[in-house]
């Protein structure tokens, strides 16, 4: 296998937004479908349990409910949506997980480690990458709670000389140790799916892992994360420029009224009203900047390739850029239908910006794990030979020994066939 050569500083950092596109996009729009589908179910069963019928949800959400928290007043409504929450933190880590996965594999020159494989590993490692940083969570609480403890006792005289002066030279250093771990906790959060991944640890390795990368390679940590997010940031607003383009460009092709024409409108009108006229739609974080630029560099109708981006800037969009308001037409059988199945592979195009956005986060973040390893420990990762890889050489070595004969197990048979005649 071709291993790829990393140069080991800043500029692998680079390589995320392109390593990003395909299987590991794939990989968090897979996370990203089940948290939207888990969201749905939960939010109609929590308006179901507030009394609400399922004709009135329909017609008031359809397939993107919002605002449930302001609906949902009851304890079991606020369970329900809370469960939904968990459930998207769980599988969007175990995708950030495979992720890693795949990109170590893929660095180590194994191209054809498929989606598959990578959410295989990570459901049966998932241990280690969740309870890394829950692990710092609860040594951090164990110490607030044993100071709140000492803090209560203190109150009392005598007792305060015994419980907090004559103790305080032990608080001032687990003071700063819970800081410390604090800080870890946060690298936790967003490295134990690389470090759990890329060094193939366990629960302890995750949580120390934590500690050692932000103890002896600050610097480097910060400033690769800082590159890392800004390029997924760049990424996903040119993501989301190319996507919105080409429904433009879908739209100026079959939406003329000497090709589909109404045919066009209806099948829109259709999937729009599945999601509430595209609620779904991620938020523009330079939605202003990209409304100005683009009626500042585009005249008249040409920017009206980006009236979708327009639409979200403050009042009406650009001037002299409104979109058209699309005419009613009543959809036929078939054309609602297509409008069915248009809507649902349009949601899934708008879910690949953030999932492209999340895949470079994760393939930075694992990069930027395997770069700091060498750094830290002088150990390279990539050359160093993971499970599946000692077990193909363990495979090959007991095929190997089978196959290969000793002299004296062949003296053995020649003797047997001796006797035999």
């Amino acid at each position: 296998m071709l291993e790829t050569q990393l140069y080991f500083n800043f500029k692998d950092m680079f390589r995320a937004p392109r390593l990003a596109l395909g299987r590991r996009t794939l990989v968090m729009l897979e996370a990203l479908l089940a948290s939207y589908t888990v969201y749905l179910i939960m939010t109609y069963l929590a308006l179901l349990v507030e009394g609400y019928s399922f004709g009135s949800i329909w017609n008031d959400f359809h397939l993107m409910p919002t605002s449930i928290r302001c609906l949902a007043t009851s304890t079991l409504g606020h369970i329900l949506v809370a469960l939904s929450y968990t459930f998207s933190i769980i599988v969007i880590w175990l995708g950030l997980t495979s992720v890693a996965k795949i990109t170590v594999k893929e660095y180590k020159g194994d191209l054809f480690y498929s989606s598959r494989d990578g959410w295989k590993w990570a459901l049966r490692n998932w241990f280690p990458v969740f309870f890394g940083p829950i692990s710092i969570g609860i040594i951090v609480g164990f110490f607030v709670l044993l100071a709140a403890l000492f803090g209560w006792f203190a109150q009392w005289p005598v007792l305060d000389i015994i419980f907090y002066g004559l103790l305080f030279v032990l608080f001032l250093p687990t003071a700063l140790f819970l800081s410390f771990s604090a800080l870890a906790f946060g690298v936790g959060l967003f490295m134990s799916p690389s470090i759990v991944a890329c060094a193939e640890e366990d629960t302890m390795g995750s949580m120390f892992g934590s500690y050692t990368l932000l103890w002896n390679q600050p610097v480097r940590l910060i400033t690769y994360t800082i590159i890392t997010v800004i390029a997924a940031m760049i990424g996903y607003q040119i993501f989301y420029v190319f996507i919105l383009s080409a429904f433009k460009f879908i739209e100026m092709v079959f939406g003329h009224e000497m090709i589909m024409g109404n045919a066009y409108v209806a099948i829109k009108q259709v999937g729009m009203d599945l999601f509430g006229n595209y609620s779904f739609l991620p938020s523009n974080l330079f939605a202003n900047f990209a409304c100005d630029s683009t009626c500042l560099l585009m005249p008249n109708c040409l920017s009206s390739l980006f009236e979708p981006i327009a639409a979200g800037c403050g009042g009406g969009g650009c001037g002299g850029c409104a979109p058209a308001v699309p005419a009613v037409v009543s959809a036929s059988l078939t054309q609602t239908i297509t409008g069915v199945i248009v809507g649902f592979f349009t949601l899934l195009a708008h879910l690949a910006v953030p999932a492209y956005a999340l895949a470079t986060l994760a393939t930075g973040f694992s990069t930027s794990f395997i770069v700091l390893t060498k750094h830290k420990d002088d150990q390279d990762l990539i050359k160093r030979k993971d499970a599946d890889e000692r077990a193909e050489a363990e495979a090959a070595e007991a095929e190997e020994e089978a196959n290969t004969e000793t002299p004296e197990v062949e003296e053995g048979k020649k003797a047997d066939e001796s006797k035999t005649e």
